[in-house]
């Protein structure tokens, strides 16, 4: 019957047999678009887009604008700035807007177009009592965070601060600073024969001089208001302060001090007086000297005579 299928041995001679086609094999695919894919993750990285002034490790001209050296007034802003983030960004704000119920804002801040003696004088010798910066009254206090800074260091922060977040005031200069250093006493030249002084006494000095008394009392006895704080609503006091640390953790404690202080009520405001970071403020022979004389106010066992 017509169209029915002949063995193989009825077919002619010259019949060509096709080989099925071989199947193309995929992972050459999947690794070159893998080898693609990363090429184009490390351009991303490493290319810099074309422009022949970047180079590896840096990925953009803003990038490489930031380590060019700096003269002038770009220099003082970009100073003003590191010291400003390391140390007054903390309390203030990088964005100088404060903190609610702890901080005041530097922003729009009528105290920050002061003059340069007026406002020299508050990272100086601290602040305390009552002051209200835009039309909020605020009765915290502030320690001398700037009184170690140098002249240069501390106006260079300041002029920071008057030419940022919308701040337009004139660049404070380094002698001004140091006028207003010498008019307040702000981190006055040491007394005579500081050399000749126990490592208590001029820890006793450095107490002064930081105004650690205005929290902690004059004599470290504590005692200080401080509303919600778990320690009895009050700044501690530091008279058994050795009982409770070695010297190297309490040098420690100085230098990455306590912002946010445990609270009495855990829903309630957080208290306002809280332990600066001192680090990169105090100098070391300053601390090795005040955490002498803190352990030094532990009281002395009486001699009951038995």
């Amino acid at each position: 019957m017509n169209g029915e299928l002949k063995p193989a041995a009825s077919r002619g001679r010259d019949a060509v047999v096709v080989a099925p086609r071989p199947l193309t094999p995929v992972w050459p695919v999947v690794l070159l678009l893998a080898l693609f894919y990363l090429g184009a993750v490390y351009f991303d990285r490493h290319g810099g887009w074309f422009n022949a002034q970047v180079y590896a490790p840096y990925q953009n001209t803003g990038e490489l604008a930031l380590y060019q050296p700096r003269s002038g007034q770009a220099m003082l802003l970009a100073e003003g700035r590191n010291v400003y983030q390391n140390v007054c960004g903390v309390c203030h704000g990088n964005d100088g807007l404060g903190r609610p119920n702890q901080t005041p804002p530097l922003a729009g801040s009528d105290w920050v177009a002061k003059d340069a003696g007026v406002l020299a004088h508050i990272p100086l010798a601290g602040l305390s009592g009552p002051v209200e910066v835009k039309g909020v009254q605020w009765n915290l206090s502030m320690p001398p965070m700037g009184a170690a800074l140098s002249d240069a260091r501390l106006a260079a922060v300041l002029t920071y601060i008057r030419s940022s977040w919308g701040n337009r005031s004139s660049a404070i200069s380094a002698a001004e600073v140091s006028q207003a250093r010498a008019r307040i006493g702000g981190n006055a030249p040491v007394p005579a024969g500081w050399a000749k002084m126990t490592t208590i006494e001029r820890g006793r000095y450095v107490f002064v001089q930081y105004n650690c008394a205005q929290c902690h009392g004059s004599d470290g006895q504590g005692g200080v208001a401080n509303p919600n704080a778990k320690t009895a609503e009050q700044v501690p006091s530091l008279i058994h302060v050795a009982d409770g640390y070695t010297k190297a953790e309490l040098k420690a404690f100085i230098m990455k001090g306590e912002r946010d202080v445990p609270r009495l009520n855990p829903n309630g405001p957080a208290p306002p007086r809280f332990m600066p970071a001192w680090g990169g403020i105090i100098r070391d022979s300053d601390l090795n000297d005040l955490v002498d004389y803190l352990f030094s106010l532990k009281p002395k066992e009486q001699d009951l005579g038995f």
